[in-house]
This record gives C-alpha cells, structure tokens and sequence, in this order.
C-alpha cells in the first residue's frame, strides 16, 4: 500500500475517504493503521463529515501544508483534486477510473488526453501509459473528446 511505503519513508500521511453512503465505505480500518489522520466524508452523512472529499481536502492542505496529493476515484472528483492541489501548489497524482476494455493498449477506449513535457497533448492509454498520471497534465474537462491539438496514442509494437 502506497500510505505503508510513505510512512516507512517518514512521511506524514493523511488520508481522505469518501463515500456516498456508510456502507460503500471500503478499508476504513486498514487505512486508520497506516495513516497519520483518516478523515471519512460520506454524501449522506452516514458517517464522518456530510460531503464529498473535495469538501474537507483544502482545509487539510492548508492546514498540513501539503505538498503532495494520490488520489483515486471517479474522473469528475480527480479532476477537482487535481484542481485544488494545483491552487495549493502541490503535486498530484491521480489512478483514473477509465474504462479499459482490452488492458493492452489495443482497443483505444481508455485513451485521455495528457500534456507532455514537451507541452504536446498526446491521446495516452491509460491501461498502458497509466491508469496513474500527473493531475496537472490531464486535460479533465476534455476527457471523452479529442482535442484539436492532441496527437494520437503511440503505435503498438506488434513485433
């Protein structure tokens, strides 16, 4: 686990988890071993602060003077993680949720448009070249489209 390793590292790690419901939460107890602070938001409520974790997240970064954000998720609330790490200054990562039909980089449907270093968006398989890409590359609100000035994904080798 990403949090086991941060930890062994000194790192201070704080962990968001959210949830629609109580019942959807997963590894609440695995997460409260290995974390400094675990903060639980759930849409109804049910359990922890009543919110999303985009909510609960500026105030945890103000507050620690995060410098660094992992996430993982749906595609709206990495978009918004990413976001709000970028308006602290603070790296992201995010693990996108994308559809990944074949897993090899073959069938094209978990392609998404990701700006590289050299400033070119590329269509990047994310079963391929992810699923785990820098927040601030990822073109969020294009996700589902192709950009005009994107370039395509990389030729697959099929030798």
């Amino acid at each position: 686990m990403l949090a086991e390793q941060l930890r062994e590292r000194g790192c201070r790690v704080d962990v968001v988890l959210g949830a629609s419901t109580e019942e959807k939460l997963y590894g609440v107890l695995d997460i409260k071993r290995v974390s400094s602070m675990l903060t639980i938001t759930t849409e109804d409520g049910s359990s922890g602060t009543k919110g999303r974790v985009t909510d609960v997240l500026p105030d945890i970064m103000e507050r620690n003077n995060s410098a660094v954000v992992y996430a993982c998720g749906p595609m709206g609330m990495l978009a918004s993680v990413a976001a709000i790490a970028a308006e602290y200054r603070a790296y992201s990562q995010c693990s996108v949720e994308e559809s990944m039909a074949c897993g090899i980089g073959i069938c094209m449907t978990c392609v998404l448009p990701v700006i590289g270093d050299d400033g070119i968006t590329r269509m990047v398989r994310s079963c391929v070249e992810g699923p785990i890409f820098r927040g601030d590359l990822v073109r969020w609100d294009e996700i589902g489209t192709i950009p005009a000035d994107a370039l395509g994904a990389p030729a697959l080798d099929l030798s």
